[in-house]
C-alpha cells in the first residue's frame, strides 16, 4: 500500500496522462489567482535564513505551533511542538533532527504560526456553519492508502504549503489525488467529495482558492469526472498487476 501524497510525487505518469495540461503555464495560471490575507505579513527571506535548521524541520515546528494556537494555547509549549515535528520528520530519511529550539527559531515559527492561525480563523469566520476539521481523513482505492489532509471546511479542502516559491504542479498533483480519492469513495459509499481547495502559504501570505471543477476544466482535455475516475480506475489496477513478476504485456 502507498499513501497518497507518495503516489502523487512519486507516480506522475498518471497524472500526466489524466491531467495532461497541467502544465507549468496551467500552474501560473492558477497562481495568477492568489490573494493575499491583509493584516498579516510575509517572512522575510533575511528572517529564515538566519535559522540553521533544516527548512522542513523548521516549517514543521512552525506547523505544531500553529495547531496551539487554534487549540486555544497562546503560550507556546515548545517543547511538545519539536517532539510533534521530530515524530512528523521520522518519515522523511535524510531529515535531520534537532536537540532543540533556538530563540530565532521561536520567533520564526511563531510568526508563521500566528499568520497560520489567522488565516484558518479569517476563514471559519466566513463559514460559521462548517466545523474547521483538523487532519481530515482522505479515502484510499485499491492499493492506495488512505491518508490525511490538513485541514478541511464543509468541502473545502485546506492544504498548508511554506515553501519559498509559488505553488507547483507537485502541490496541484496532491491536491488532485485527494480531490479523485474523495470523488470515488462519494460514488462507491455516498460519502462526501471535495468541490473545492484552498492552498495556503502562511509564510509568504499567500493563498489561492480554486473549485475542482475549475481545475478539472482546464487540466483534464474535456474529459467528464466520470470518465476521470474510469480512467485512473484502470490505470491504478494496470500499476497494480505490473507489480507481479509473471505480468507480461
Amino acid at each position: 500500500m502507498k499513501d497518497p501524497r507518495t503516489v502523487a510525487r512519486d507516480i506522475p505518469g498518471i497524472f500526466d496522462v489524466i491531467f495532461p495540461q497541467l502544465t507549468q503555464g496551467t500552474v501560473a495560471y492558477f497562481n495568477k489567482k492568489a490573494v493575499i490575507f491583509p493584516g498579516l505579513k510575509a517572512l522575510s527571506e533575511d528572517n529564515v535564513q538566519s535559522s540553521i535548521l533544516q527548512k522542513a524541520m523548521l516549517f514543521e515546528i512552525a506547523f505544531a505551533r500553529g495547531e496551539q494556537i487554534l487549540n486555544g494555547l497562546p503560550e507556546a509549549d515548545w517543547d511538545d511542538c519539536l517532539h510533534i515535528a521530530i515524530r512528523r520528520q521520522r518519515r522523511h530519511f535524510d531529515a535531520q533532527l534537532p536537540d532543540e529550539i533556538l530563540p530565532t527559531d521561536r520567533k520564526i515559527a511563531e510568526h508563521v504560526a500566528n499568520n497560520l492561525a489567522a488565516m484558518l480563523h479569517y476563514m471559519k469566520l466566513n463559514a460559521p456553519e462548517y466545523e474547521l476539521i483538523h487532519s481530515p481523513r482522505v479515502p484510499g482505492y485499491q492499493w492506495i492508502a488512505s491518508g490525511e489532509g490538513d485541514f478541511s471546511l464543509g468541502q473545502t479542502l485546506i492544504e498548508v504549503k511554506c515553501s519559498s516559491s509559488n505553488f507547483g504542479s507537485a502541490d496541484y498533483r496532491q491536491v488532485l489525488m485527494y480531490w479523485l480519492l474523495s470523488y470515488a469513495s462519494a460514488i462507491e459509499q455516498n460519502t462526501l467529495e471535495w468541490k473545492s481547495v484552498t492552498l495556503l502559504n502562511p509564510r509568504k501570505n499567500y493563498v489561492v482558492d480554486l473549485s475542482f471543477n475549475e481545475i478539472i476544466e482546464v487540466t483534464a482535455a474535456g474529459k467528464s469526472k466520470i470518465e476521470i475516475l474510469e480512467l485512473f480506475s484502470s490505470m491504478v489496477g494496470d500499476f497494480a498487476l505490473k507489480a507481479f513478476p509473471e505480468f507480461k504485456l
